[in-house]
């Protein structure tokens, strides 16, 4: 080989080596992150962190609203554990919600039993006496079966529900039931009592009481049932809020065997420390990054529900007027043919609980139906400061009662005030004038001349929402020949 040659290969060895170049070619770009350096097109050590910082904080924060479900009824099962509910045990409002019990909004009308029963342990059956109406969710409140109403397999006549766990493939009793098969082990559900008066609320209670639950292996001799009164109780059935969330989080997702459509958020929950079957162990950085995502998971979740991106002849039932649909579609689940209905789903999550066919498909006479309202006729947001007014005309479309109730939009729970009653409507005995309209009114003072019965006490300071529920609702109402007066300022 020649020297030229030889010279030539050495030189070009020289050139390749990374100890040629004593200075290295560094560059800094602008991003949202703030400034990042790149030496040679590769990001640095110190630019990957702070855009790994970033990515985490972004994928808790969607985690937050897509499991915003979830997290409302695992903290509803867990507070139900902790009043007392369990296999043979539930939770029993004998009067009415009581406003320092936080659940999203309650009612202050009807009788409320509920349960949570955890499948891990094997198939449970419910006995429902006839008459009571509500539903069964999974963990995801997605609805399992219609209890009671126009969509119950057992048509309002009361009857034996066996709940099967997520592949159950065990033995089934010889006796009918009806089958409902879960797809999580964490299964809440609630009844409800429905009274027409006052009156009502003795015979409804011992109805309820003939409730009954237990496993099925239990089924030839059922323990007697416990039924926990929450007759001046203080309760939280609230989601966790900050860290707590994702804490929670960690162990709904390890109660509950994955499912296949969950599992592009399950693996952006992974990269965050949170999976089946893994001890949830985060160190100081991604605790102080779920704490952040936590919090502006929640702005983003007030911003979708007071400031909905639906269309207006979508959102709001009647044209020109501020009350919305709490529901957007009759699908409970919030799937449309073609994806997932994400904020619309994120907008309920936040607001209000639990699913059921029939309080979203049209059916005369029979379920319910909601509509709030969070501003006045002139766009003003309804806050406790103010006096406001309602009319509803004559021949107000329920069959069975109606009620307006009032919600601190903090809590989204029933507003605390001084008379302990958040709720106007047929059980509460409200006046109705001469032509049979109801004019109420909501404001921190009663309106001289207001009967008692017609005014809601609302708190300076705190913003509100309404909610106008139907029970048994009438053709006027789906056919909208009928419909409320939109909330007017008084004072």
């Amino acid at each position: 080989m020649s020297a030229r040659k030889i010279l030539s290969l050495a030189l070009c060895a020289a050139l390749s080596s990374p100890l040629f170049f004593s200075v290295s070619h560094a560059e800094v770009r602008e991003s949202s992150v703030g400034p990042v350096e790149y030496i040679g097109g590769y990001p640095t050590n110190e630019t990957a962190q702070k855009y790994y910082d970033e990515l985490d904080l972004q994928r808790a924060v969607e985690v937050y609203l897509w499991a915003l479900p979830m997290a409302s009824y695992g903290a509803m099962a867990e507070a139900h554990y902790e009043l007392g509910a369990g296999d043979h045990a539930v939770i029993v409002v004998d009067k009415a919600a009581e406003p320092q019990q936080l659940v999203l909004t309650a009612n202050q009308d009807t009788i409320y039993m509920s349960g949570a029963l955890d499948l891990s342990k094997g198939p449970m059956v419910i006995d429902v006496p006839a008459g009571l109406l509500g539903t069964m969710n999974n963990i995801w409140q997605q609805p399992l079966v219609d209890i009671g109403g126009p969509f119950s397999p057992e048509q309002n006549r009361g009857g034996r529900f066996l709940i099967l766990p997520p592949g159950y493939d065990g033995p089934m009793p010889a006796v009918a039931y009806h089958v409902v098969e879960s797809d999580t082990n964490t299964v809440v559900f609630y009844l409800r009592a429905i009274p027409q008066s006052e009156a009502d609320l003795p015979r409804l209670q011992k109805l309820v009481r003939t409730f009954k639950q237990y496993r099925l292996a239990e089924a030839k001799n059922p323990p007697e049932m416990t039924f926990v009164s929450m007759t001046g109780r203080k309760a939280d059935f609230l989601t966790h809020e900050g860290f707590e969330f994702f804490e929670s989080i960690s162990r709904y997702v390890n109660a509950n065997p994955p499912r296949p459509q969950d599992m592009a958020m399950l693996g952006m929950l992974e990269t965050l420390g949170i999976a089946h079957g893994r001890e949830f162990k985060p160190d100081q950085r991604m605790q102080e990054i779920l704490t952040a995502a936590a919090k502006k998971g929640r702005a983003m979740a007030e911003v979708v529900a007071w400031h909905p991106r639906v269309p207006e002849k979508e959102l709001h039932p009647y044209d020109g007027s501020p009350w919305k649909k709490i529901f957007i579609s009759e699908d409970p689940t919030f799937h449309s043919a073609d994806y997932l209905l994400i904020d619309q789903r994120t907008r309920y999550g936040f607001e209000a609980i639990g699913t059921s066919k029939s309080m979203t498909v049209a059916a005369p006479g029979q379920g319910s139906q909601y509509i709030g309202v969070y501003q006045d006729d002139k766009g003003q947001w309804l806050t406790g400061d103010s006096t406001f007014s309602i009319r509803l005309p004559k021949d107000i479309p329920a069959a069975n009662f109606w009620s307006l109730s009032v919600y601190d939009n903090h809590s989204r729970s029933l507003i605390q005030n001084d008379k302990g009653r958040a709720t106007v409507g047929t059980v509460h005995g409200t006046v109705a004038n001469a032509d049979g309209s109801v004019d109420t009114y909501f404001g921190p003072e009663r309106p001289a001349g207001v009967p008692e019965e017609n005014w809601i006490q609302t708190k300076p300071g705190v913003g509100f929402f309404v909610y106008l529920r139907l029970y048994g609702p009438l053709e006027s109402y789906f056919d909208k020949t009928w419909r409320p007066g939109d909330p007017k300022l008084v004072r």
